[in-house]
């Protein structure tokens, strides 16, 4: 059944790193995916150092809508940076990184609304993995494997578009500026005593531009990142107390 979430608002946190032929796009599926669902909204788009149109595109967006804000990075400066300074600007009940890329449908995000106020952290897994090539889906399986391993979980997907308590970003501190971010901060949310619900949703392959996820650097960040996050949880002191907000429900 869908819960009222009338009096609830959103952040979407947009990172664009030349996303001319997408953003746009992206934007509108966020407004459709909101519609009713939400007291109020924010978008904050993040130009992280394009050299495409995708910079301008944003602005003709903000210039159209009062509630979207623009933020551009002269170079760019990582995914992770870019998120962790759209989180830290975020102002709603939750806050959402929002793919540039059109890569979730807007049944997706709405499906993730009707679940609101059940965990801290919703999480989208890949409903439908055979839309992506065969040598993707092995990565993909193999990063979620590791990661389980490293961290005692048993989560089926990492780097997707989660919905956090936006209260929660104020307390659990991710430090990656690179790819790793998404991981990291999920699974020192999930270490610190947050609850979480997973979601099946739908993705989509990109219709424009190249995918940035895997690259010599990224694949580099990441196993720097994470080894040194496995590190901490396991044997190091705890640099974060488990906080559990009330009234939250216990994962499924």
């Amino acid at each position: 059944m869908t819960q009222d979430t009338s009096q609830r608002s959103i952040t979407f946190v947009v990172p664009a790193l030349n996303e001319e032929g997408s953003l746009a796009g992206a934007v509108s599926d966020f407004l459709l995916a909101v519609n009713g669902r939400f007291s109020s909204y924010e978008i904050i788009l993040i130009d992280d150092g394009s050299t495409d149109q995708t910079g301008a595109i944003a602005d003709q967006i903000a210039a159209k809508n009062p509630l979207v804000k623009v933020i551009h990075h002269a170079c760019n400066m990582g995914i992770g940076f870019s998120l962790r300074e759209g989180y830290g600007l975020a102002t709603k009940d939750y806050v959402i990184w929002g793919p540039s890329d059109r890569g979730l449908t807007v049944e997706s995000f709405t499906t993730m609304f009707d679940h609101l106020n059940e965990a801290d952290i919703l999480i989208p897994f890949i409903a439908n993995p055979s839309f992506r090539p065969l040598s993707r889906q092995m990565i993909s399986r193999a990063y979620v494997l590791m990661l389980n391993l490293l961290f005692g979980l048993g989560l089926r997907y990492y780097n997707a578009p989660i919905v956090y308590r936006t209260k929660i970003i104020q307390h659990v501190k991710a430090t990656s500026t690179g790819f790793s971010f998404a991981a990291e901060l999920l699974i020192l949310t999930i270490k610190a005593g947050y609850t979480y619900l997973e979601i099946p949703t739908i993705h989509l392959m990109r219709a424009c531009g190249a995918s940035k996820a895997i690259s010599m650097k990224n694949l580099t960040e990441v196993f720097q990142t994470l080894t040194k996050l496995a590190w901490d949880v396991h044997f190091g002191a705890s640099r974060h107390a488990a906080r559990v907000a009330p009234g939250a429900t216990q994962d499924v």
